[in-house]
């Protein structure tokens, strides 16, 4: 998928340019294609970065999508998971419930390391 290999791409130029030595304020906007993609927002949640938006749904709401990304060595950021969410009628709900999607999946991952269980 080009969107995505777009967005880390993206997300690795910000890790090269500081932001694994540097605090980022969080979120960042992150524009794709030179401003020809809408604008992206990205944070970063337990060493974890995040992208979430709301894909149309055609006639009238849109269904919220995130991806968590992982930096790891020479500023390299792999996709670790990809979330689809549920339909919302308003697109800045489906964009949260996106970044809540993926702040619960790290949180498992937290607990599954750490040796919890649900």
């Amino acid at each position: 998928m080009s969107g995505t290999s777009s967005v880390a791409r993206l997300l690795s130029t910000l890790m090269q340019k500081g932001a694994h030595t540097k605090k980022l304020r969080w979120p960042t906007k992150v524009c794709l294609d030179g401003g020809h993609i809408p604008t992206l927002t990205a944070y970063e949640y337990r060493g974890y970065i995040i992208t979430a938006w709301a894909r149309p749904e055609f006639p009238n709401g849109s269904t919220s999508v995130g991806i968590v990304y992982k930096g790891e060595q020479l500023g390299s950021i792999i996709q670790v998971q990809r979330i689809e969410g549920r339909f919302f009628e308003n697109k800045e709900q489906a964009e949260e419930h996106g970044v809540v999607l993926c702040k619960e999946w790290i949180d498992k991952q937290f607990r599954v390391r750490s040796g919890a269980t649900e």
